[in-house]
Formats: C-alpha cells, structure tokens, sequence
C-alpha cells in the first residue's frame, strides 16, 4: 500500500484546506496546527467572546453561576442547580399532594405502583390522564373497592382506568421543559415503537393502531420514583383499612415527603418552615387524625416511623 494514503502524508504537496498551511514534517496531525477562527457556517464572523468570573462567554449570552452543593446528597445538589427549587418543587408534586388530601379526606387511596412493592410510585386523583387519554374523573363512579374503573366517554373502548404520565417530570426528563418553545401540552408518553399511547389500543393487549406491527405497548421511559417500565406497574384502589393490612402508608405519611417535614412543607405551602396547612390538617381539616392519638409535629420534633415500616420509597430526580 502507497504511503501518500495514509493520514499524515509527508509529501509537500499535502495541504490543510481552509487555512492553506503546511503540516510539518513528521506530524500525524490531520489537521495541522495553527491560528484559525472556526466560524460556523450561518455565522458572518467570528464569534466575540467576553470574560466573566473566569469564563469566556459569547457575547449576547447570559451566564448563571453554580454554586457546589453544600452536601452529597440528591437535595443539596438540587437546591445548587436550582435557585428556584421550593416553586419547582411544590409545582412538581401538587398533582400527588392534592391526591393525598383528597384521599385522607375521603377514605379512597389511588396509587400507580409495582404489585408488589410497599409503596406508591404515583398518587393518582381525579384530574389524572388514563392510558386511553381521559381523566379519572371521565370515568365511572369508584370507591376504594374497586378493581376496573371503565371510561364513561363515548366511543372509547377503556374497560379499566390505568394511569399513564401526562409530563415528561413524571418519568424525569426535567430538561424538556428547558427547551426553546416546548409545549406541555404536547408531550405524551411514548411506546418502544415510537408511537404515543394514544397511538395505541385503550383495552386488550394494547396494540399499535398505526400499523407498524407493535403488539403491545412497551414503554421508551422508565418510572421515576422505581425505574421499572410502565407495563409492569398496575393502578390499585383501596381503603385506608385494606392499605393498613398491607403495611402501606396512609393518612399523614402518604404525603409526598412525609417523612421530611421541610420538604413536605415545601409540597404544601412553598416554603420549608411554613406548615400552617399541615397542621391544619391533621388538627381537623379532614379526615387525617382517624382516632389516632398522634400528636401533629411541627418543624422542631422528630417525625413518626411509617406504620409497619413502611417507607415511601421515592427517588427524587433533578436535572
């Protein structure tokens, strides 16, 4: 084999196109060394570039600092990339906070979890999007016994509710709403196959109405609180006396973070040290207290042990 094609041809007649210039002799370098401005092509120039708190920036561009995380733990990396964190967290979690109000107040728990696990991937509540792209509430009338909740709605052929991620937070892609003209409202959860669930079957084995030969929907996502796949978590209603026998949480503990109250706090009112709707709900707003003799704690006390052991089991995930 000729050496004239081998990269770092020695003959003198190699050039680098764009700047003109020689590589010198010996030098394996595809691309010679040199002073050149790499301009993109939809550019006029070169790029100017300013110096700030020891970075170059673009000019044009807003730069934000990053604090380091005061801790090596999930929260303290959290509160250092987000300055807003409290908004963005109680934003995060006010579909699972008014799902856990509602259901100490009713009796009626909803949860979207693995059969066998001891704890609730997601709260679910009426204003929640089923498989077949109706609300809970477009269902029919459910009690904590139910087993198949069927979509009232016209035309659709969902025999039983199954609850379905209608965010990309709720399987942690967090960068999307980070994105230049992203619509909300436009995400939908998506199968292997690339097409939405509303792309699929409402009943049976869930097949792929577009034709592309998918016969069941596998999820592209994982679970942000237990990274397992959609199709393997089930949708439960239950009493607080049935999740009681199953050592899962009910009343105060099945708040999200409940059992860090600054968090929780957080969930419910925005700001770490304000548990006014806290306390005014286990002190009668309700029907948390069920004839408990727990006294409420606020900020300064030691939050009670999940009953039976039970942990929450949630994974936060930030971008």
């Amino acid at each position: 084999m000729s050496k004239r094609s081998e990269v770092g041809d020695k003959t003198p007649s190699s050039k680098s196109g764009a700047s003109g210039t020689t590589p010198k002799a010996g030098s394996k370098a595809v691309v010679p060394k040199g002073t050149r401005n790499v301009v993109p092509k939809s550019m006029p120039g070169p790029v100017a570039m300013t110096k700030k708190d020891g970075m170059l920036v673009p000019e044009g561009y807003t730069m934000r600092k990053i604090e380091p995380a005061k801790n090596y733990d999930v929260e303290s990396f959290a509160r250092a990339m987000n300055p807003d964190f409290a908004p963005r967290l109680k934003k995060l979690f006010e579909p699972e906070t008014e799902a856990a109000v509602k259901a100490q107040q009713t009796g009626i728990y909803i949860g979207w979890r693995l059969p066998e696990y001891k704890f609730d991937c997601q709260r679910v509540n009426d204003m929640s999007k089923c498989f077949c792209s109706h609300l809970l509430g477009e269902h029919a009338q459910y009690t904590g016994k139910s087993v198949r909740v069927p979509c009232v709605q016209g035309g659709c052929k969902c025999k039983g509710f199954a609850w379905v991620p209608s965010r990309p937070e709720d399987v942690g892609e967090f960068w999307m709403q980070r994105r230049r003209d992203f619509d909300p409202s436009t995400w939908r959860a998506k199968c292997r196959c690339k097409h939405t669930h509303e792309e699929h079957e409402a009943a049976g084995m869930r097949r792929c109405k577009t034709g592309c030969g998918c016969g069941h929907f596998n999820s592209n996502f994982l679970c942000a609180a237990c990274d397992k796949h959609w199709e393997d978590h089930e949708t439960f209603f239950e009493t607080e006396q049935d999740r009681v026998q199953k050592g899962l949480p009910v009343g105060e503990m099945y708040l999200p973070f409940a059992e860090m109250p600054h968090l929780r706090n957080i969930a419910l009112t925005g700001a770490e040290d304000d548990d006014s709707r806290y306390q005014a709900l286990v002190q009668g707003e309700g029907s948390i207290p069920r004839n408990r003799a727990i006294e409420a704690p606020g900020n300064s006390q030691a939050f009670p042990a999940p009953r039976g052991g039970a942990s929450s089991g949630f994974k936060p995930v930030y971008d």
